[in-house]
């Protein structure tokens, strides 16, 4: 928070803050829109990172209210961050600063905003690290426990230790960010290899919401949302498919992927469907089907009206 406050703040407080160091422009050639659209698949995975608040829905005390309330000040924060910050932070220190080195430009634009003490933005960095590990490894874990827990993978990831924390997916989720680190490298290649399931997830859960409004309408709805969100929900699963498109044909085009890195992110995924058949039909004996039945409400409930 402290270097937020710095990068946002600090600029016009200081002084620093320069409007001729901002060039606001418009792709305007294939290539500007192609790489424009690379970029955002590849800064997916923090836009999108909000998306922990509903990993965590079942531990809230008030499941409905609680959810509604996490993803809803989340989401205004991250807007709130992502639309000032670069208008803070590039107006002290210029767009140079940022394209030639865009995951360390924080500490020497610190220094330059705060008057020295870039050994503390080096420790702030660090540790914003560690929390963003944390984070993700405890939501994906999260994920995989709701997954195995819902029949779609190893019946083994369907396990809370002692302090009701899922220990087994938690050690899923090291080896495999430990297998990108040691094969991948780079910071910004792994999220290449990454994003790709990244944003197919998003892409599912958005065109899943929209088939469930059209499959089961009378099912309960604990968070209900609007029919205002199916024409954006169509516009949101659009929007992320032709970013998919984009970063999977063009994972090099900004200099920090390879087509061998998208490939290491097909691999997870391929790993994850081979999980999902080994519980379907060897632990749990049944066979792979396309569709299931469903009753148009759930046994023992009524309907949403």
């Amino acid at each position: 928070m402290i270097p937020l406050a710095v990068f946002i703040i600090g600029p016009f407080a200081t002084g620093n803050w320069h409007a001729s160091n901002l060039h606001f422009g418009m792709a305007s050639t294939p290539f500007s829109i192609k790489l424009a659209l690379v970029w955002l698949y590849v800064m997916g995975w923090s836009s999108y990172g909000v998306e922990t608040c509903a990993a965590f829905a079942p531990e809230y005390r008030d499941t409905a209210r609680d959810t509604n309330l996490a993803l809803k000040s989340a989401a205004l924060f991250s807007l709130i961050v992502y639309a000032l910050l670069p208008m803070g932070i590039t107006g002290a220190i210029g767009e140079d600063a940022a394209v030639k080195d865009p995951v360390a430009f924080y500490v020497p634009a610190f220094s330059q905003i705060a008057g020295g003490a870039s050994g503390l933005m080096v420790l702030f960095l660090a540790t914003s690290l560690v929390l963003s590990m944390n984070t993700a490894t405890a939501d994906g874990a999260r994920a995989l426990y709701g997954i195995a827990r819902d029949d779609m993978t190893i019946k083994q990831l369907y396990h809370l230790n002692r302090y009701k924390v899922p220990s087994r997916a938690m050690t899923v989720d090291l080896v495999v960010n430990l297998f990108l680190v040691f094969f991948v490298g780079n910071t910004l290649a792994i999220l290449v290899a990454g994003n790709l399931g990244y944003l197919l997830a998003h892409i599912l859960a958005l065109t899943a919401f929209l088939l469930l409004r059209k499959d089961r309408p009378n099912w309960p709805r604990p968070i209900r949302a609007s029919n205002i969100w199916i024409p954006i929900a169509v516009l949101l699963a659009a929007a992320n498919l032709i970013f998919v498109i984009f970063g999977v044909t063009n994972p090099d085009i900004t200099g920090y992927g390879t087509f061998g890195d998208l490939l290491v992110g097909v691999g997870v995924l391929l790993i994850s469907i081979v999980l999902y058949i080994i519980r379907r039909v060897v632990q749990d004996k049944q066979s792979i089907v396309l569709r299931e039945d469903t009753p148009s409400i759930p046994s023992g409930k009524t309907g949403a009206g």
